[in-house]
């Protein structure tokens, strides 16, 4: 029995890691929605949003950049702020599933976080 712990331990141990729960998740159907997927590939597998949000968000977008100046050459950096639409569909697999929220930004899907329990 000592045995079989130490190898079950062993085995979990040197296993690689599962996927991150916000990678990706499974409508109700069970088709599977990740990062990267379009908005019509979310809404062909999940069907419509049960709640859709747009908020904006503001960004520092770092650009180099190199000029000269006589014989010297100078690297340089400039700094700008940016808003980035971002529009988060919400989706209430019921009460004996997560509420997922799919956060897009141009058009696809760049983070899936998890909610309570749905109420649907």
């Amino acid at each position: 029995m000592r045995k079989l712990v130490v190898f079950v331990v062993a085995l979990l141990w040197f296993s690689p890691l599962a996927a991150r729960a916000d990678d990706g998740f499974r409508c109700g159907n069970g088709r599977l929605v990740s990062v990267g997927d379009g908005m019509k590939q979310v809404r062909d597998r999940c069907g419509d949003p049960d709640y859709v949000t747009t908020r904006t968000e503001r960004r520092a977008i770092k650009h180099r950049y190199t000029r000269r100046v006589g014989n010297v050459e100078e690297s340089i950096v400039e700094e700008q702020e940016v808003e980035v639409p971002l529009d988060e569909w919400t989706y209430d697999l019921g009460p004996s599933a997560f509420i997922r929220y799919v956060t897009f930004e141009n058009g696809r899907v760049i983070g899936i976080t998890t909610g309570d329990y749905g109420r649907k």
